[in-house]
């Protein structure tokens, strides 16, 4: 009993500590760190939670204390992956929290997601000198069973309202993309690979792609964007190589450089010159590519 009681002791204490100040994160690649809680995987559209307990010495039970110990991980696992979702980034403004403190119904429905859970890793390991269980688990950002299907539809609700321009923020570009190819007849543009590396863009849920004076250029979300809710609206990339072999960018991407971000905690969306958001719309108006959310964004 008294160590159960221990368990249920650490959890609270884990939770009041969780919940006073939330975990730094920290980009790594295409993976998000979230503090020493979990990560968020953006190539892939996974998030995970890790969890660790200690095998009790006292239970000469070695079977036992093994699954008390993993009983506690999971359990952390659970708290710290809640902690984890909460941080995904949705849009330039908002976290998947903020949809949360402000709906109820979302709340309720992001914890039931997060405790549909798979464990995915299960290892034992020593922690201070002393046995321990670490237990990950994780869910999927997109698809079917994904968050995507709680967050996305309150998206494109809010869509409905008038975007406002955001304030921006312009960079000279260092390395410029190279000059997109001429689309001949017959051979459209099938994507746009937007290269956004040296600007610290931040991968999202939901961004958009905005002009120099803030405005949206595309981005809004439609009441029935299936296509977002299982892959997502813009796919991520490390290179233009890895973009191009993304299976949106079909055989001629058209390639733009970002020449500025838009100023908001998100720092999500990438601004693209005059010039070259003519020149995306009027790729576009050929081809339609835009509304099939055939975009990749290439980050740092």
């Amino acid at each position: 009993m008294r160590y159960g009681a221990m368990f249920i002791a650490l959890a609270v204490c884990a939770t009041v500590l969780a919940q006073s100040k939330p975990p730094q994160s920290q980009m790594v690649g295409l993976v998000e760190k979230i503090g020493d809680k979990g990560k968020i995987d953006w190539q892939y559209g996974v998030i995970y939670g890790k969890g660790i307990g200690a095998i009790p010495t006292s239970e000469p039970n070695k079977a036992k204390a093994y699954l008390k110990a993993r009983r506690y991980a999971v359990m952390m696992a659970l708290e710290n992956l809640l902690m984890v979702t909460d941080r995904v980034r949705v849009d330039a403004t908002a976290y998947a929290e903020d949809f949360e403190v402000q709906n109820e119904r979302i709340r309720t429905e992001v914890r039931g997601f997060v405790k549909g859970a798979e464990v995915v890793s299960e290892r034992t390991i020593t922690l201070n000198g002393a046995p321990a269980v670490e237990v990950t688990m994780a869910v999927r950002m997109y698809g079917e069973d994904g968050l995507s299907r709680i967050l996305i539809p309150e998206v494109a609700a809010q869509s409905a309202e008038p975007a406002k321009p955001l304030p921006v923020v312009t960079k000279p570009v260092s390395q410029p993309a190279p000059p997109p190819a001429p689309a001949v007849s017959g051979n459209a543009y099938t994507s746009v690979t937007i290269d956004t590396r040296g600007l610290g863009i931040r991968p999202a849920m939901s961004p958009k792609i905005r002009r120099q004076d803030g405005s949206e250029v595309w981005g809004t979300v439609s009441v029935s964007a299936d296509f977002a809710i299982e892959q997502g609206i813009v796919a991520y990339a490390k290179t233009l190589e890895e973009a191009k072999a993304n299976r949106r960018a079909g055989d001629n991407p058209l390639i733009l450089r970002a020449v500025g971000y838009a100023k908001t905690p998100g720092r999500c969306d990438p601004v693209l010159s005059d010039n070259d958001v003519r020149l995306l719309l009027t790729a576009n108006e050929n081809s339609g590519f835009l509304n099939d959310y055939r975009v990749i964004f290439v980050v740092d």
